[in-house]
């Protein structure tokens, strides 16, 4: 039985005959080539990013860049509003000593004030003086 068993055993060399060749070599080269285009090519606007924010992690140089730029509006807000409150309050100190009518006065800027202004402070004064309820009374 052993001579029959001895037919059906392939040679080694035989079987890795097709591994040792040069083709075998070639397509792994090939195929290694077109793995990395292919990464080369979908990565290529990330590289591009990289590139522009000179940062191997440009999201967060994006993130950072947006954030200072978000910051210096509000900055810029801030300062306009304040040289704004510094010039209105200017103005109704030059109308105070000028002897006009200042904003302590009423009617004193009532032509500037918007309608629900005025319709705000005229009827403020219809608002009780007193509570008709207790904090001790039962609300039920």
């Amino acid at each position: 039985m052993a001579a029959q068993d001895d037919s059906a055993v392939a040679n080694p060399d035989e079987l890795m005959a097709g591994i040792s060749s040069p083709t075998l070599l070639w397509t792994l080269l090939i195929s290694v080539g077109v793995h990395l285009a292919v990464i080369f090519g979908t990565s290529i606007g990330y590289i591009h990013l990289m590139v522009q924010y000179r940062s191997l992690h440009p999201r967060f140089a994006i993130k950072q860049l947006s954030k200072d730029k978000r910051e210096e509006e509000a900055d810029a807000k801030r300062k306009a509003a304040y040289e704004k409150l510094i010039a209105d309050q200017a103005k109704r100190d030059a109308l105070e000593k000028a002897g006009g009518k200042g904003a302590s006065e009423p009617g004193g800027e009532g032509k500037d004030k918007p309608t629900i202004l005025k319709e705000l402070e005229k009827k403020s004064g219809e608002r009780p003086k007193e509570s008709s309820v207790g904090l001790d009374d039962d609300l039920r």
